[in-house]
């Protein structure tokens, strides 16, 4: 159920969070092995007292994501991607990758062929499905619009009218509950619309 995807791939970062809010360095470090600089950067900025606002955003987005039940996750709060430094650049985008939760597969173009829109490719693979919505997290690029993996993590979906008219409504409070200066990321989704 596409409901539940979306808030399991949220609350999965949530509580990533929280037990770094916790960590010394060291122990970020060994649990989570596949973003060990990220997760240690994150717990230190925690020891620090940098981070004591973000949790408290993160609350109020699940909250939101839970009342909409949204067949797409909605994108990281853009204030809390870049106090944690998802938007710096001292991470390379696999460990970022793994911690949003995205699959290899999809990670593997973004971070090696510089893949970092809808593209050709996507535009074939869409090309063949008149009348259907494609909606993936923002930021996020698929490897394929039919990415199994990245469908059972949420990431990506084929919506229906109403359920765009939902993603909108959900983007629409997160705006108004969640505001943030980043100008690049004023929506949650990226959608495109097969005539």
């Amino acid at each position: 159920m596409p409901e539940i995807k979306s808030v399991q791939s949220f609350e999965r970062i949530l509580s990533i969070v929280n037990e770094l809010s916790s960590l010394e360095e060291p122990q970020a470090r060994s649990k989570y092995v596949k973003f060990p600089g990220f997760a240690a950067h994150i717990s230190k900025l925690f020891r620090e007292d940098r981070l004591y606002d973000i949790l408290p955003r993160m609350e109020v987005e699940l909250e939101i994501i839970k009342k909409y039940s949204p067949a797409v996750r909605p994108a990281l709060d853009p204030y809390v991607s870049t106090q944690i430094g998802v938007f710096s650049g001292n991470f390379s985008d696999w460990e970022v990758g793994f911690f949003l939760g995205y699959p290899e597969c999809c990670m593997k173009p973004f971070a090696e062929e510089a893949r970092y829109g809808l593209d050709e490719r996507h535009a074939a693979e869409l090309g063949r499905l008149k009348g259907k919505i494609f909606v993936t997290t923002a930021g996020f690029i698929p490897h394929s619009v039919f990415c199994g993996e990245s469908l059972a993590n949420g990431l990506i979906s084929f919506v229906s009218e109403v359920e765009l008219g939902t993603l909108r409504q959900l983007e629409k409070e997160m705006s108004a509950r969640l505001p943030h200066m980043h100008s690049a990321y004023q929506g949650q989704y990226y959608e495109v619309r097969m005539t």
